[in-house]
């Protein structure tokens, strides 16, 4: 029995209609109603013979579209890790933080981890989200910041890692009539990503004020993140941070944000310390 796609020239489809129907029934691929019919060929190496053709099955159909989307979302997901390492800006080794890699050292920083890895395995586009991971240097806010993406891009959201001092020199470096990007196309990029990690909050020329040029595109930025999912590190406490940019920004930059604090020994000097010790053991 031969099998006619649907997609027929309208004269073979006025032949099939008006051949003899000998059964129907519905497919149980597709779920289309599938008739056969007996025909003669009109053409082909069976001319003038008598066949029963079914006519209706949409399953290769199907099978081409379902390889096409199958496709589409491999290149998507490439599209989304080559975006997160050609715009993330971070310091390189950033790129190989995992909540496995990271130790914490006391318990503000085991609750810091725990609250970020639920954050991750609990992200919804329908359910916007804001973390603020606040404390002293080398403690981890950044290194936990960069983990909590690596699960939301396996899972095929558009994900973007930004230290804020480099992303304004990125952005000013925008106004150079040799730049590859645009200021505006460069700000649309962050305000769609599905989940945007603002490193570093605070560290941007620190004797600037609220009403500066690099306040005031930040938080431009932050007002194009409504409705969006922000993760936001930072040096400073929040009367500092308050102080920094403006109680308006700040009301806003707190808006479904929850706030982690995080307290411990700098991370970075653990070998020194532990060198040092060594050396008094000695």
């Amino acid at each position: 029995m031969k099998t006619l796609s649907a997609h027929l020239p309208p004269t073979i489809q006025a032949m099939i209609s008006d051949s003899n129907i000998v059964r129907t029934f519905s497919c149980q691929g597709c779920h289309e109603k599938i008739t056969v019919r007996r025909v003669i060929m009109p053409f082909g190496p069976e001319k003038g013979s008598e066949q029963e053709l079914t006519y209706g099955c949409r399953c290769e159909d199907i099978k081409i579209a379902n390889d096409v989307i199958k496709r589409r979302k491999v290149l998507e997901r490439k599209r989304i890790y080559n975006l997160f390492d050609r715009e993330s800006l971070m310091n390189p080794d950033l790129f190989e933080a995992s909540f496995e890699t990271y130790t914490p050292s006391t318990e503000s920083q085991k609750t810091a981890m725990d609250a970020t890895k639920h954050y991750s395995e609990t992200f919804t586009k329908d359910k916007p989200r804001n973390l603020l991971l606040t404390g002293t240097y080398g403690i981890g806010k950044s290194h936990l910041a960069a983990a909590t993406l690596k699960p939301l891009i396996d899972e095929g959201y558009t994900s973007i890692f930004i230290s804020v001092p480099k992303l304004l020199t990125k952005l000013k470096a925008t106004y150079s009539k040799n730049s590859e990007f645009s200021e505006d196309s460069y700000l649309q990029l962050l305000e769609e990503a599905d989940c945007l990690v603002l490193d570093d909050l605070g560290a941007e020329h620190g004797s600037e004020k609220a009403g500066s040029w690099s306040i005031s595109k930040l938080f431009e930025i932050v007002e194009g993140r409504i409705g969006k999912h922000t993760i936001y590190t930072t040096n400073l406490g929040g009367k500092a941070l308050q102080e920094k940019v403006g109680a308006r920004n700040f009301s806003r930059l707190m808006q479904h944000t929850k706030v982690i604090t995080m307290t411990g020994p700098d991370h970075r000097l653990s070998h020194f310390t532990q060198g040092r010790g060594s050396d008094e053991d000695a």
